[in-house]
């Protein structure tokens, strides 16, 4: 299992989906603060052992 995160297209918000080894994916959480607010979520939802990527809207 992974954590992907994607930024919207204006960058005012973050939303982490859980992707499961089958690729399958859901919907965690979302941030409008930034990213170290979502990944404090993360941690405080005992998921910080997996790995996270960003995927940011500029680099698009």
């Amino acid at each position: 299992m992974k954590i992907e995160v994607y930024e919207n297209y204006d960058g005012s918000k973050l939303v982490a989906k859980l992707v499961a080894d089958d690729g399958s994916e859901r919907e965690l959480l979302r941030s409008e603060v930034g990213n170290d607010d979502l990944l404090n979520k993360i941690d405080a939802m005992n998921l910080s052992h997996l790995t996270v990527t960003f995927h940011w809207a500029s680099a698009r």
